[in-house]
């Protein structure tokens, strides 16, 4: 079973391009030409490397943090990022983002790039995850391993298994991951999802024989337009008995904040 966000909420959001504003990860008006790529002022586009220099490229699409000073952190986060133009370098504010909640919540993280093509057509230029079956037939075996692959060469660096291993997800990777959860598609213990995730028509019968249902924060701005998607998830886990947190905040927009994230680690933690 997949699930493509509905266009009357995630797909007007995802359009718009993310950067870095008031401690948040959140959706704002076009990028810059200096952002894009302009190769020598001949008009050519050349594409930016997807990590930012201050975290590390595990390979060309797979970028990982690991807050300094202290032991190898025994949870990892697997973060998936919203929609990213092709040409631009809107994910360098994602990155820097899940840098400073790496430091403040004492986890690692690795942060995977989308796929060209994943989405609808109208986003055939943009990194993004697949949510359409297609797409998961086309694509999802090799996104996943990918990520399996990044998590088994931390593993062997630090000497020992993540006890614990969450995916946390921002509007387009935040359905996508809902996606993931609903269908018990991943060995991971939880899932953080912001801003995004809604459920399918009927979710509540087909979801039920999806094991293991590990536990879900699932998190959203009252001023954000596409609020109604993680809503609706949060009824369905809860009509599903899904363990799960779920809060709205009234001051938070189209958004995931520090404190979202604080909270949702703090909660899949104790849950787990």
């Amino acid at each position: 079973m997949c699930y493509e966000p509905s266009m009357n909420g995630a797909a007007r959001i995802i359009a718009i391009a993310l950067l870095w504003a008031s401690g948040a990860l959140a959706d704002a008006p076009a990028a810059s030409e200096a952002s894009r790529g302009d190769a020598g002022g001949s008009g050519a586009k050349t594409e930016a490397p997807w990590c930012t220099e201050d975290v590390e490229a595990l390979s060309e699409g797979m970028c990982h943090y690991v807050p300094d000073g202290v032991d190898p952190p025994d949870t990892l986060v697997i973060f998936l990022h919203g929609v990213i133009k092709v040409g631009t370098t809107w994910q360098y504010a994602q990155e820097q983002a899940m840098k400073r909640m790496a430091k403040a919540n004492g986890f690692e993280v690795l942060m995977p790039r989308g796929r060209i093509g994943a989405g609808s057509k109208r986003f055939f230029d943009h990194y993004t995850w697949p949510n359409a079956s297609a797409a998961q037939t086309d694509l999802e075996k090799e996104v996943i391993q990918e990520w399996m692959d990044a998590k088994a060469l931390l593993e062997a660096r630090n000497g020992r298994a993540f006890a614990k291993v969450f995916v946390m997800g921002f509007s387009a990777g935040a359905y996508y991951s809902a996606s993931l959860l609903l269908r018990g598609r991943l060995p991971v213990q939880g899932y953080g999802i912001f801003a995004g995730g809604g459920a399918p028509k009927n979710v509540e019968r087909w979801a039920r024989g999806t094991h293991p249902k590990v536990p879900a924060y699932v998190g959203w701005g009252e001023k954000d337009r596409a609020r109604k998607d993680p809503v609706r998830l949060a009824k369905a886990l809860r009509a599903m008995k899904w363990k799960h947190r779920a809060v709205g905040r009234r001051k938070v927009g189209h958004s995931m904040t520090d404190a979202q994230v604080r909270e949702a680690v703090t909660f899949l933690r104790k849950a787990n």
